[in-house]
């Protein structure tokens, strides 16, 4: 047993024994004191101390307990130290943190994060539409405090069999996109990627260049930071809301790049809001390929900040 947590759990209860034992109240805490002292070591070996603490101190304050010696000054300082253990004991707190977005993650990358912060983790899977092993979620949900040591579940996404079949592909293709924003591997990417930020000159990466998170500039780090945005919903992470078809004409407030047509693109939003909210403007990509919204290479990006 940690002496520590012992002191600060049950001090006020052997206050209260020595009390009802016949010790003035104002007195009660040397006995106390005295007792956890001694019995320190036998506290950290004890699995369940109270029985041998109980006794302890029935046997000091019915004077059973017989020295050889005077108490002398080092059992004084001894007791000083004890009454300092017990003060900070009593102060202890154990140290809480905002649950982490498991945004974008698999299974096996949320349970290293959450292990690395000290938490327990149990992976439980869930029949959703969405790629095999992606985190849907987790009790404490994102943002809310949790303490540390203490036990996470982790949802993640099981394969649900033929009604999902016609969301897999497009939600598929997206994830992936946000997992090499989230250092993943990358896609497929055309010879020459074009890429256009709430309406900029476009600037151009070729396919070795565009394997490189490093070469995007902030833009990766824009994807990651709009999925770790505190959100509103159940699970406490944002939606991913996906589509595929031609971008509308203007995205919040933005006009879509002259450059890339009536091309059809994979759309997806990442979205802090719950289903009942105000429409808005969330974090917004549009990817073009080669071959239509879901087959070639990238060879487009577009994003609307929504700022």
């Amino acid at each position: 047993m940690d002496f520590d947590q012992y002191v600060a759990a049950r001090y006020g209860r052997l206050i209260e024994h020595a009390v009802l034992l016949g010790v003035a109240e104002g007195q009660a805490g040397t006995y106390v004191d005295r007792v956890l002292l001694e019995q320190r070591k036998r506290i950290r070996r004890a699995d369940d101390p109270d029985p041998l603490v109980h006794e302890a101190l029935e046997r000091a304050i019915g004077g059973e307990e017989k020295r050889e010696r005077s108490p002398g000054p080092f059992v004084a300082v001894a007791i000083v130290a004890v009454v300092a253990v017990v003060a900070v004991a009593l102060s202890w707190r154990p140290s809480t943190q905002a649950m982490p977005s498991l945004f974008g993650l698999d299974g096996t990358a949320a349970e290293g994060l959450l292990d690395d912060a000290g938490f327990d983790v149990v992976l439980r899977p869930s029949r959703a539409c969405e790629p095999d092993g992606l985190v849907l979620g987790s009790d404490p949900a994102a943002g809310r405090l949790v303490t540390e040591g203490s036990t996470v579940t982790v949802r993640t996404a099981v394969p649900s069999g033929s009604t999902c079949d016609a969301d897999y592909p497009a939600r598929t293709a997206a994830w992936g996109f946000i997992a090499f924003a989230l250092g993943g591997p990358a896609p497929d990417f055309a010879r020459t990627v074009r890429v256009v930020v709430d309406g900029s000159e476009p600037w151009a990466l070729d396919r070795v260049a565009a394997v490189d998170q490093d070469r995007w500039s902030t833009l990766l780090e824009a994807i990651a930071t709009a999925g770790r945005v505190p959100a509103s919903t159940p699970t406490g992470m944002p939606r991913l809301v996906v589509r595929t078809s031609t971008p509308p004409a203007e995205t919040c407030g933005v006009e879509r790049p002259p450059g890339v047509g009536d091309r059809e693109a994979l759309r997806f939003e990442i979205d802090p809001r719950a289903d009942d909210e105000e429409p808005g403007c969330p974090f917004t990509v549009d990817l073009y390929r080669t071959g239509g919204p879901l087959s070639g290479a990238i060879d487009g990006v577009v994003v609307y900040t929504g700022r």
